[in-house]
Formats: C-alpha cells, sequence, structure tokens
C-alpha cells in the first residue's frame, strides 16, 4: 500500500470517527468554499481510492479488535429493541413500575421519564371527589440509529463476497457423449 498523505490519513481517522464522509472530508481539507455536493464528490472519490479505502478497513479492524463489539452482540441489541414492550415497564395500564424494579437492559433504553399531576374528578357533579393523577411519559433512546452508525463506523454493514459455482447449460450433442460414457 501506498504512504498516504496527512490529509488522506486524516480523512480516515475523521471518518471512522464519525461515519460520514462529507464531514470526514470537511474536517481534513479545508473546503469552507465549496459547496456540499462538491465536498460529497470529492469524500466519495476519497473512498473509492484503493489505498484510502484499505486504509479505512485497518481502522475499523483496529476498532473491532479494541472494543468488544461483535456482530452478535449488535444482533443481541436489535433483536431485544425489535420485541421489546412499553408495557413491560408498568404493573398494569395505570400503575408504573417503580424504577428501581425495571432490568438494566429496560433502564439503558430509557432516554427520559417527565410525569405531570393533573386534578381529577372521580365523584359526581353533586359529590365532587378531586384526586391527583400522575401522568408519566417514558421516552427511549433510538437505539436504531446509534446501532447503524456502530456498524457503518466497524464495517459490519459492508458487503460480503460469496463466490459461488453455477453450472452452465450443456447442448444436445455434450449430453448425449455423456450418457454415452455411462
Amino acid at each position: 500500500m501506498k504512504k498516504l498523505t496527512i490529509k488522506q490519513e486524516n480523512f480516515c481517522n475523521y471518518y471512522i470517527e464519525s461515519g460520514n464522509a462529507s464531514d470526514a472530508y470537511r474536517r481534513a481539507y479545508s473546503s469552507e468554499k465549496m459547496r456540499d455536493k462538491q465536498v460529497w464528490e470529492e469524500s466519495c472519490k476519497l473512498l473509492s481510492n484503493p489505498n484510502v479505502a484499505q486504509r479505512v478497513k485497518e481502522l475499523q479492524e483496529e476498532q473491532k479488535n479494541k472494543s468488544d463489539i461483535t456482530k452478535e452482540r449488535i444482533l443481541q441489541e436489535l433483536s431485544g429493541i425489535a420485541f421489546s414492550s412499553i408495557a413491560s415497564m408498568h404493573n398494569t395500564w395505570i400503575e408504573r413500575k417503580e424504577f428501581d424494579e425495571l432490568s438494566d437492559k429496560e433502564k439503558s433504553a430509557i432516554k427520559s421519564i417527565s410525569t405531570k399531576i393533573l386534578k381529577k374528578n372521580i365523584g359526581t357533579s353533586d359529590a365532587p371527589e378531586i384526586v391527583d393523577v400522575e401522568y408519566v411519559k417514558i421516552e427511549l433512546y433510538d437505539k436504531i440509529k446509534a446501532i447503524e452508525r456502530i456498524c457503518k463506523m466497524l464495517g459490519f454493514d459492508e458487503p460480503t463476497e460469496i463466490e459461488m459455482n453455477t453450472s452452465k447449460p450443456i447442448s444436445v450433442e455434450e449430453a448425449k457423449k455423456l450418457i454415452e460414457k455411462l
């Protein structure tokens, strides 16, 4: 592999960091006067450069080796998200579980919890009975975006090359010859 320029090396490192080629290009090269389309085109050219592409793969491998992130772990996290239910964070449709009762996996999915207390009449208009009702809003993180970014940074979303051997059709004459040999 040919040695990369300092700017190319910086581009590779920024690309690994952000997962966005245009952002990496803007950070590695002076592009203040360039339009977005031109930045995108230049970043695509860089990524199609075999030396740059090879360096990006090397950096991705380094990141994979340093982290304990595996395809299996990401798949496990994705399946946890795909099959999770906000209902598992409630004892009933009204009463939510105490935060301490939630599993670590459930807690890690929560971005924020907000509450508000409203007055509600549970009596009649003749005999009002006003009670405080707590409304809870649980907002979960968008883990899909985070996982997609991790996959891109580590190169897990790159296509894999599969070599397939397929038979080619044979002519009638070739088939007859094969039959005669049997």
